[in-house]
């Protein structure tokens, strides 16, 4: 049994099959959307600032009142963390518009990665506690003593070349 009707073009109403024939159909989207497929999509968020305030904090929602667990609510004012939630806002810029299965990627490969390093207790909030609203910045930087090995240097930027081979 079908569940069609069995109306044919000249049943229909005028003004009706004027419709249908005037709406434009699937591949007329798809032209229309094709002339616009080689202008990327600007980013959703403006900065990493929105990125973190507008979605990242209610999407990846935690408790951060337990031991094993830190953050700081004055997030911004720690360089790695900015320079790490700044990488998970880009990626998720590239990866938001992807129609497969990117933003499952962006979920394992950066945003719990990354997360888990800005949330762990010996990680850029160190010294900073969300329940007693307690900030304390990170070191200034690693230490590190000046190389005086010209050679080593020079082989570190990739410019030396072996003139033998």
């Amino acid at each position: 049994m079908s569940t069609h009707p069995d109306t044919t073009w000249d049943e229909l109403d005028p003004d009706l099959a004027e419709e249908i024939a005037s709406d434009p159909g699937e591949d007329e989207f798809v032209a229309a959307a094709d002339t616009h497929a080689d202008e990327p999509p600007g980013p959703f968020f403006a900065s990493v600032y929105e990125f973190v305030e507008e979605h990242l904090v209610q999407v990846y929602a935690r408790n951060v009142n337990k031991p094993s667990r830190r953050w700081c609510k004055q997030w911004w004012a720690h360089k790695e963390a900015v320079s790490r939630l700044e990488a998970l806002w880009r990626a998720y810029e590239q990866m938001r518009t992807d129609p497969g299965s990117a933003m499952s990627s962006w979920w394992l490969d950066h945003a719990d990665r990354q997360m888990a390093v800005l949330l762990d207790p010996e990680g850029p909030f160190d010294g900073c506690s969300a329940e007693f609203d307690r900030h304390e910045p990170a070191a200034d930087a690693l230490p590190v003593e000046p190389m005086t090995d010209e050679f080593l240097r020079e082989l570190m930027t990739g410019r030396y070349r072996d003139e033998g081979n």
